[in-house]
């Protein structure tokens, strides 16, 4: 006796046909009659009545049919138990991230493999609209972004994770007029001449255009934007965590500066990850880390 005899059984019984289960099954009628007649004769019973209008079940086939319901399906809870086990267990981590994570994964990725060097990582950059539209929840096991919380109000399979309320602020160098301020508004960045990070969100997309600001440059290379800063009166819009603790910006060569604009002051910051699948331990740390490095 095998599982594939019982799901034999089954089919045949609820279709009350051998040929009609047999497409169902992708199988031959000679097949699927050849394993019922072999399991009939382990059992030494006829499970079936066969006659030229179809086969129905026998008294003792209906007693096989039942338990080989059963059976069947205490085989597919195994597997799923099993299989959340595995992913519970798992070690690797598929990471997406929006630019403004970029650093910050960096500087927890540090610390956290350090203490568990069991776990690999695979991190994708996307900006926010692209990762919001196409994660996939085969595709990462976690989703780090900025986004207001209305933007998920049309996302049903997946779970959302508050991490941080953070703010919209300008990069500058020490050759930037703005350094030495505590803040900047409007009137400091209207017509200024900016770098941008080829992924940038909508959000600073849109104080480029409202400020009326002249991109001199668009590049997906982080370490040339900042070297145009450091050595050049350019800025480029960047959220208060981004490159929060960058060398640079510890040693006072860089600053960040909070924009003080009614419109443009705080951002939220999530980590997204599917509804239907349970997290990781591994992804409960991770995000755990990511937490409490942020907020520090």
């Amino acid at each position: 006796m095998n599982f594939e005899q019982l799901e034999y059984i089954v089919s045949v019984a609820d279709e009350k046909s051998i040929t009609r289960a047999a497409d169902k099954l992708h199988i031959s009628p000679s097949g699927i009659s050849q394993s019922v007649s072999q399991l009939e004769k382990e059992l030494g019973i006829s499970i079936f009545n066969r006659s030229r209008i179809g086969v129905t079940l026998t008294t003792e086939g209906f007693v096989v049919y039942e338990k080989s319901i059963d059976i069947l399906n205490n085989l597919k809870e195994l597997k799923d138990d099993l299989t959340t086990i595995k992913r519970l267990n798992k070690k690797h981590l598929k990471i997406t991230c929006a630019p403004t994570f970029t650093y910050v994964l960096h500087d927890v990725l540090k610390k956290f493999s350090n203490e568990n060097n069991e776990v690999t990582f695979q991190i994708e950059e996307q900006n926010s609209v692209s990762l919001l539209k196409n994660f996939n929840k085969d595709r990462y096991d976690l989703a780090f972004l900025p986004a207001l919380k209305s933007e998920f109000d049309k996302e049903t399979k997946i779970e959302i994770d508050f991490l941080h309320k953070g703010y919209a602020c300008i990069l500058v160098g020490k050759d930037s007029p703005l350094f030495d301020l505590d803040y900047v508004n409007a009137n400091h960045l209207l017509n200024q001449k900016v770098v941008l990070y080829s992924l940038t969100n909508k959000h600073f997309s849109e104080m480029v255009k409202r400020y009326k600001n002249e991109i001199i440059l668009k590049s997906n290379r982080t370490l040339t934007l900042i070297e145009m800063i450091r050595e050049s009166q350019v800025f480029t819009y960047i959220h208060d965590i981004t490159i929060r603790d960058y060398p640079e910006v510890l040693s006072g060569q860089l600053r960040i500066i909070p924009i003080k604009d009614p419109d443009f002051i705080y951002t939220d910051f999530w980590v997204i990850y599917s509804a239907s699948n349970k997290l990781s331990s591994s992804a409960k740390s991770f995000i755990n880390e990511v937490k409490h490095h942020i907020n520090k």
